[in-house]
């Protein structure tokens, strides 16, 4: 494929949402040399991306804040731009240090470092969101999200409004819940009556943070394919392909983990919102009632308790709306399988 200079708008907001670095919440950090009260418990958020990417970092920066939000007894603090292993490890201990007792990464690189210095901080706990269960140790819980769950009902969905009965999902790295996507996507569309080795176009640019990579993937699919639906996951990905289908105004798109419509406006059908709370207070009701002393936990994000939403885009006829309603039920009481089993 030819390389492509990005269109203004999402250079802008790729801008905007580059920001990284160490920025921490001013008026719930507490100073180095602060001390926590015995009752009060303190939990530090940190993300790897930017909390205004429109995707991953957003959702979880979200997430917390409806989190803290029902517990004014929490102590908080958050950090973003945090990606490399030994940083993390840093970040953590220097959270430790200061008297906090949970820790959760939201991202799958924080598993390692997690598991790596738990048992050099005794009486802390940490949480990897999307991170892979052979990590979840002593102090050590994890965490993903059923996408498989609300791609299975986006990919029954897409199918049945495309016209040229061709969809494309476009991803940073098959990993975690992307790979689960797939897996929900691919069975949605069995579901509809179509074979999803004809339909399903699948691209993973093996860069989450790579607008351009993503735009051009996405451009690729539109025009050779005749994709007229994308699914998008992933933080530089999703910006790249919200540019892309801008490009092209009869293509739907489904992005993932935020809601943004003023991005993508009258081409969304179907808006993925993630929100992580539902598992923040799992793991905090385990810390307080003694479950996380006696081993790591693993947590899901679903269709049931509310950590996977769907929201009807502008594009999406509300007749198919409301079937779709039934497929979710059917999912979320077990009389629908999406092809994966936790």
């Amino acid at each position: 494929m030819n390389k492509i200079v990005l269109v203004a708008l999402v250079v802008v907001v790729a801008i905007v949402a580059g920001v990284t670095g160490y920025y921490i919440a001013s008026l719930s950090r507490p100073s180095p040399t602060a001390t926590t009260s015995p009752t009060q418990i303190s939990i530090a958020f940190i993300f790897p991306g930017s909390i205004t990417d429109t995707a991953w970092n957003e959702a979880g920066y979200q997430s917390m804040l409806s989190f803290v939000g029902s517990h004014p007894e929490v102590k908080y603090a958050w950090v973003q731009g945090v990606y490399d292993p030994t940083q993390i490890i840093s970040i953590a201990k220097s959270y430790t240090q200061q008297g906090f007792k949970l820790i959760i990464g939201v991202g799958f690189q924080f598993g390692p470092p997690f598991a790596q210095i738990a048992s050099q901080t005794p009486g802390v706990y940490y949480l990897a969101i999307a991170g892979a269960p052979q990590y979840v140790g002593p102090q050590v819980s994890g965490a993903n999200i059923r996408t498989d769950q609300s791609c299975f009902v986006e990919g029954w969905i897409a199918i049945q409004i495309s016209k040229t009965k061709q969809i494309g999902y476009v991803a940073g790295m098959n990993v975690s819940e992307l790979g689960l996507c797939e897996i929900g996507l691919r069975n949605g569309i069995k579901y509809a009556g179509y074979n999803p080795d004809q339909v399903l176009h699948v691209v993973y640019t093996g860069d989450f943070h790579d607008v351009t990579k993503a735009k051009l993937a996405t451009e690729s699919l539109i025009q050779q394919y005749h994709v007229d639906v994308i699914k998008s996951m992933g933080d530089g990905v999703q910006l790249g392909a919200i540019s892309a289908v801008k490009e092209f105004p009869g293509v739907l798109i489904m992005p993932s983990s935020t809601y943004h419509p003023e991005l993508y406006a009258e081409q969304l059908l179907v808006g993925e919102v993630w929100d992580w709370s539902a598992v923040y207070t799992q793991f905090y009701n385990d810390y307080l009632s003694g479950k996380l002393a006696q081993g790591g936990q693993f947590y899901w994000a679903n269709l049931a308790n509310g950590g996977i939403k769907l929201v009807q885009g502008g594009a999406c006829p509300s007749d198919l709306w409301s079937k779709a309603q039934d497929i979710i039920k059917g999912i979320v009481n077990g009389t629908i399988s999406t092809g994966f089993t936790p």
